[in-house]
């Protein structure tokens, strides 16, 4: 997947957190807070998602943890791999120490 743009990176590390970037896709789509997470020699992209409502208007949450549900979701485990390898690949270039 080439010619992905990354618009935006807001850094916030917290745990495996690095930031949220904007990225531009080729189709011309733009994916808003996608979140960029690095672990050891590993980093991925995760689209956006949002908190999980109960019927109380409360976060949902499961074992303690917050539950969030996704805003967009991929055809297969192969595409959304590239996706995170492209977001991953173009957010090297654009900001290199985003993933120390």
């Amino acid at each position: 997947m080439t010619g992905v743009i990354i618009e935006e990176f807001r850094p916030m590390t917290r745990n495996s957190l690095r930031g949220f970037a904007r990225v531009r896709m080729p189709s011309g789509v733009v994916f808003h807070d996608v979140a960029i997470y690095a672990k050891g020699d590993e980093a991925w992209a995760s689209p956006p998602s949002k908190p999980a409502i109960g019927r109380d208007a409360t976060q949902i949450k499961r074992g303690g943890k917050p539950v969030w549900q996704p805003v967009v979701s991929f055809a297969s485990k192969e595409v959304r791999d590239r996706f995170s390898e492209a977001v991953i690949g173009a957010l090297r270039v654009a900001h290199p120490g985003a993933l120390a």
